[in-house]
């Protein structure tokens, strides 16, 4: 965001025992919030939005005040010019695709009414404005549903975890289409979600939120790097986030190696600057654990680390060169290779087993 659009939120709102307590400023074009289910996501994109009334505090957006208890200014949500684009794709189903978009506009009896090919080129849907919502795909209806959304000229867009029912295939599909709305349009974003993945592939910056509190901020690679992203990290699947600087890189051989200390981790090709940092992330289960270095195996990583927790008998925690890998065994693996706490070990993982977790990708 520029100088002009810094958001302010300083709110409260509670819900029996759940109270919402925010305080903070926004100031880049894309800011993810991320916490987990019931950490007040929505919550707060809601009176965002002015569908639900803080119980007090102020919202701010540049020279624009949404909310302010004190000044009793609650600013009705068709008066804020805000975008807000849900986890489903929601169409009126009686519209045309190309109905859906301009119906925003026509309610704001927008000037420039025909204004929407940008839009429709940037998302690729040219293709699909004859159609109904029931002949399009998941990955169709969300797109159509943001090209609505953008079609409203909107001050700022708000996300309210737009992947969160796509499959996996579907998400990194849509993610381009993200990257060529931050890229084309103007327009704040809050992009609010659960997965780390997202977080990392489109935000500038990043808050955590955790029962109803920012409990972290700053640059994303930094911020879900940290040991506050944890607690997310293990409920998404991914619990290994590192941000580790590229040692050397061999696009004839199709790999890049990223320093961990003074071992090294082996990932495939990408073309980056010898000594920037880049977020990668492993999941538990998807590391091996091993007594001996030198096994005849195909994965390119064997780091050598030493054991330094044992947490519920099967998740153990590895120190490699001062970083912690969390490592995910079996009962019966763990007894046969008789771990416990100070043993050393070797961290198997397969190269296609690191997840890129880059701005670019």
């Amino acid at each position: 965001m520029s100088e002009n659009t810094n958001f302010l939120i300083n709110i409260r709102k509670r819900f029996g025992n759940f109270t919402l307590d925010i305080d903070c400023k926004l100031q880049e074009k894309v800011t993810t919030i991320l916490g987990a289910s019931g950490s007040g996501k929505t919550t707060l994109l809601n009176c965002i939005s002015g569908t639900l009334s803080p119980d007090e505090g102020r919202i701010v957006f540049g020279n624009q005040t949404y909310f302010d208890s004190e000044s009793k200014i609650n600013v009705p949500p068709d008066k804020r010019h805000l975008g807000y684009i849900f986890q489903e794709g929601y169409l009126f189903p009686h519209l045309t695709v190309e109905k859906n978009i301009r119906y925003g506009q026509s309610r704001l009896q927008r000037k420039n009414r025909n204004s929407i090919s940008q839009v429709v080129e940037i998302l690729e849907i040219s293709q699909l404005l004859e159609r109904y919502p029931n002949q399009l795909s998941g990955g169709q209806r969300q797109r159509v549903a943001i090209a609505r959304a953008l079609a409203m000229e909107p001050q700022l867009l708000l996300m309210d975890e737009p992947l969160a029912s796509l499959d996996g295939g579907l998400k990194s599909r849509i993610i381009p289409y993200l990257h060529h709305i931050k890229n084309n349009f103007e327009i704040p974003i809050i992009y609010v979600t659960h997965a780390i993945i997202e977080a990392m592939a489109l935000a500038d910056e990043a808050f955590l939120l955790d029962d109803g509190k920012i409990t972290a901020s700053g640059e994303p690679n930094q911020i879900l790097a940290s040991p506050s992203a944890l607690p997310i990290a293990h409920l998404t699947g991914v619990e290994n986030i590192y941000s580790l600087p590229v040692a050397s890189s061999d696009q004839q051989r199709g790999i890049t190696e990223l320093e961990i200390g003074k071992q090294h981790l082996v990932i495939p090709y990408i073309d980056v600057e010898i000594g920037k940092s880049v977020p990668v992330a492993i999941r538990a289960e998807d590391i091996i654990i091993s007594l001996e270095p030198n096994l005849p195996i195909s994965a390119r990583n064997i780091l050598e680390g030493i054991v330094d927790e044992v947490e519920d008998q099967t998740m153990l925690s590895i120190l490699v060169e001062g970083h912690s890998f969390l490592v995910k065994i079996t009962h019966e693996a763990r007894q046969q290779l008789e771990i416990s706490k100070g043993k050393n070990v070797y961290c198997v993982i397969k190269a296609n087993a690191i997840n890129l977790l880059w701005q670019d990708s």
